[in-house]
């Protein structure tokens, strides 16, 4: 005699303990019985399986919890982009006022150098107005002398102002007129220092007309 599902009707085989189509255990039928029709499960497992997933189950952030990586990760990508802006056009005005401190923090005269050279057109001339290697070893001992080894120099900004360009016979972009507030300390003692100097900015570069201390 055939066995049947009590569930669906399914025909059974003769040892079967469950019904190979909806997983109901078997029991002997003479014939199909009226059964239920089997209705999609969404959330409940099948036998030795997960969940299925369903409309009332989808999973994934909200908006709301999402929004602040997007923020964040645009904020990330617009911090790239000006920093490659800065590389790709040689810093901003500030850029060889930076680096001239650090040249006389470290006693690096290629950094040195490098702060009073421009690119482009006015390079031959910002190279022949940089002091020579001597000249910037004997203003650093000098400020050794006065402030000790382990000098730091912090700078403020005073005052700034736009200068005209047109004695640069058009070989620079721009030129800044800036008053700076320098302090200077030391183990030995510490102390301001105010310079006025042109930044100009050539070949997409910005350097200084002289040097700082």
């Amino acid at each position: 005699m055939s066995k049947f599902c009590g569930h669906c009707g399914s025909t059974l085989a003769d040892n079967a303990t469950f019904c190979p189509n909806c997983g109901a255990p078997a029991v002997d039928q003479a014939a199909p019985q009226q059964f239920n029709q089997p209705q999609p499960q969404f959330n409940q497992p099948a036998f030795g399986g997960a969940p299925a997933m369903g409309a009332a189950q989808k999973t994934g952030m909200s908006k709301g919890a999402k929004m602040p990586i997007i923020i964040g990760a645009a904020a990330v990508a617009v911090g790239l982009l000006v920093w490659l802006l800065i590389a790709l056009l040689g810093g901003n005005m500030e850029s060889p006022i930076k680096d001239q401190i650090k040249a006389f923090e470290k006693g690096d005269y290629a950094l040195f150098k490098d702060s009073l050279t421009a690119k482009g057109a006015f390079k031959e001339t910002s190279e022949a107005s940089v002091p020579s290697e001597s000249t910037f070893v004997s203003h650093r001992n000098r400020l050794i002398t006065s402030y000790g080894e382990d000098l730091k120099i912090e700078y403020t900004i005073v005052e700034k102002e736009k200068v005209d360009t047109s004695s640069y016979l058009g070989l620079v972009d721009e030129v800044q007129k800036v008053k700076c507030e320098f302090t200077i300390t030391g183990s030995k003692k510490s102390g301001k220092v105010t310079k006025t100097f042109r930044c100009i900015k050539a070949g997409g570069k910005w350097c200084l007309s002289s040097y700082l201390f």
